[in-house]
């Protein structure tokens, strides 16, 4: 049971258990593409953004939207929330994926993501247009950390994935389901009993990530944001 969780997450996020920094082989995206396949139009994007959580909180929340030099606010919010479509570089470093232009991820993170885990992933975006590399990125990353410029995630900080809309990998083709993502210190997912038999709450595998990164674990839940029934 707790090994088909984890390959249903390794599924969702993308995620492999191959060596940092070596591109497995035959993988079809070992480097950046241009950055225009990246991008959407601006009122599809603030769409698609605003689609990742419940109405109540995604009206009245911040919207960032991609720019060739990083992410910039669409609309302004009030209550403390952010709204975004993630790019493939904010997954793991292991992924395969990374690079892959058509990654989508509609999110709605909370007060308490939008100050420990966001900047991580703003600056990531900023160095993976610039030009740097995966092993580079990486490495930024790491530094970081150690200077304590990026953080574990505060506690209670989480995001709502419920949109239709986006596209997680090439294994799902999708949006995979609507799901809760809290973000966790590397050491808590054991607290969270995430991947243990009989669990509804899923983990990764934790050889994919690092201290360095904002880990994730997964709760799936009934409905999208719209209100409709996940497929079962």
């Amino acid at each position: 049971m707790r090994s088909m969780a984890h390959g249903m997450v390794i599924a969702l996020l993308g995620l492999c258990s191959v060596a940092y920094g070596r591109v497995p082989p035959n993988n079809p995206y070992p480097s950046m593409a241009p950055v225009s396949q990246y991008l959407m139009p601006r009122e599809a994007e603030i769409e698609m953004a605003r689609s990742a959580g419940p109405a109540s909180i995604s009206a009245h929340a911040e919207v960032l939207v991609l720019t060739r030099s990083g992410y910039i606010a669409a609309a302004k919010g009030s209550n403390g929330w952010t709204c975004l479509v993630g790019r493939m570089w904010v997954a793991g470093f292991d992924d395969p994926e990374f690079w892959n232009p058509k990654g989508r991820g509609a999110a709605c993170l909370n007060p308490q993501a939008v100050k420990s885990v966001l900047p991580q992933y703003l600056a990531r975006t900023k160095w993976a247009l610039a030009g740097d590399s995966r092993e580079q990125i990486a490495k930024k990353c790491k530094a970081a950390y150690a200077d304590h410029k990026f953080t574990d995630p505060a506690p209670e900080s989480f995001a709502f994935m419920l949109s239709k809309e986006s596209y997680l990998n090439d294994t799902v083709k999708g949006p995979w389901r609507p799901h809760v993502m809290p973000f966790v210190a590397y050491s808590h997912i054991p607290r969270w009993a995430a991947g243990f038999e009989g669990s509804p709450i899923l983990s990764p595998a934790t050889a994919t990530f690092r201290r360095y990164e904002p880990v994730t674990i997964v709760i799936p839940v009934d409905y999208w944001s719209d209100g409709s029934p996940a497929p079962k």
